[in-house]
């Protein structure tokens, strides 16, 4: 099987953890030791996950990586990209100045060959997104702030994206869909800090989702969608459970996620992840003859 597992939210309470637990660790590598491939499908990006597996003493080499929410595909050993999809140097322009007009601060996420450096520029921020800029610059570096967006010369992009209020996100990405339809996808994701009232707008290239994703990764592998089994808690995450053979959602996700998947496991604080993970080394999940289907096409 292909078991695909995001990670904020799933293997990381990210309110208090800042590497990955033992269990959870354990639960992953086990999966491996029975023959499954496992991947982790994120919405950060290379720096940051290398930086989280580092920080958490688990990083082999050969563990694929489903990358800022589908945009960015890395397998084999050693580790290569299979693919990538970026915004080109009008998309980034034309996201920056909506974000701007909707009065949210605009994050450029650059690409991989550029160092995946994440710029901004220095305006004031939502205490939310002051955190994620602290912890971003404390765990995994790659910030810079710059003067204007804008006068730098783009000529590519993995993202654009903010944090800021839910109806403000929602206007803005109202926009995006409204202005540059068919050239740029907007996911928008729970942020899990600031209570629930916070939400992530995060534009990339169309063709960018986790599901997407894990439909090259599969291709890549040789493994069909039937035998795809994906655990997440946010939207972002709906994408591969429509994918994936078998979705489980965590305790706490929103109830209209927890709605689209298959089974409910506990919560990241209760190593609801790590339960599903040693039960599919132990050969005990899942029942495929049991697996409620949810109007899944």
């Amino acid at each position: 099987m292909l078991v695909a597992v995001d990670v904020d939210g799933t293997l990381l309470d990210t309110e208090f953890d800042e590497a990955l637990r033992p269990r959870e660790i354990a639960a992953l590598e086990a999966v491996r030791s029975a023959g499954h491939v496992v991947a982790l499908c994120t919405g950060r990006n290379l720096n940051s996950t290398t930086s989280l597996l580092a920080r958490s003493g688990w990083a082999p080499d050969d563990l694929p990586l489903v990358l800022l929410n589908g945009a960015v595909v890395w397998a084999d050993q050693p580790r290569r990209r299979i693919a990538c999809h970026v915004l080109g140097g009008d998309e980034v322009r034309a996201l920056v100045r909506l974000f701007r007009e909707h009065g949210t601060v605009p994050m450029v996420y650059g690409t991989d060959d550029d160092g995946g450096l994440l710029r901004f520029e220095e305006r004031p921020v939502n205490d939310v997104l002051g955190r994620y800029l602290a912890g971003r610059r404390a765990n995994t570096g790659g910030v810079e702030v710059v003067d204007d967006l804008l006068a730098l010369d783009w000529e590519q992009a993995l993202e654009v994206g903010t944090i800021d209020e839910q109806a403000r996100i929602a206007d803005l990405s109202r926009a995006i869909a409204r202005e540059l339809p068919g050239r740029v996808k907007v996911i928008n994701t729970r942020s899990l800090m600031g209570g629930g009232a916070y939400y992530w707008a995060e534009a990339f290239h169309v063709g960018s989702d986790k599901g997407a994703g894990l439909r090259t990764l599969g291709g890549h592998c040789g493994i069909a969608r039937e035998c795809t089994v994906a655990i997440g808690d946010n939207y972002n995450d709906l994408d591969m459970f429509a994918y994936a053979g078998v979705s489980v959602a965590m305790a706490g996700s929103p109830e209209d996620v927890a709605a689209q998947a298959d089974y409910v496991t506990g919560a990241v604080t209760d190593g609801g992840a790590a339960d599903i993970l040693e039960r599919i080394a132990a050969g005990t999940f899942p029942d495929v003859d049991r697996v409620p289907r949810k109007g899944r096409p």
